[in-house]
């Protein structure tokens, strides 16, 4: 997750404009085992992650849903850091952690994947990219 976020941050686009992002983001997804109907794009360049739960439903089979959001876009400015081996190579910068953001994001849809058991058949986690 470490080297993603890095990646992440090297590649920063401006709001709007995050396809390479999206992309990678959306191949990160599916590697979990996440399938494409969970997956859906939003706003453009956005993505909305459904994952469901496979154990057993509980409390009476009412859907519960929590979502969890991560910002995307990289400033218009210059990172002007010669000392970071992973620092931007465009004309934004991740220089309010939406890297971070989105790294803690996927770390988080990781876990759930793999635990996807012990949560509720009748609960969701929503993430929004």
């Amino acid at each position: 997750m470490i080297a993603l976020r890095k990646k992440i941050h090297q590649h920063p686009e401006g709001g709007f404009k995050e396809f390479k992002t999206q992309s990678l983001i959306r191949e990160t997804l599916i590697s979990f085992g996440l399938t494409t109907d969970e997956i859906k794009d939003c706003a453009g360049t956005g993505l909305v992650v459904n994952i469901r739960g496979t154990g057993p439903a509980k409390d009476g089979g009412n859907i519960d849903n929590i979502a969890l959001r991560a910002d995307m876009d990289g400033l218009p400015m210059a990172e002007n850091n010669p000392h970071l081996e992973y620092k931007s190579t465009t004309n934004h910068a991740h220089m309010c952690g939406h890297d971070g953001h989105m790294s803690t994001l996927l770390s988080i849809a990781q876990v759930l994947m793999n635990n996807r058991s012990s949560i509720p058949s009748n609960k969701l986690i929503r993430l929004l990219f």
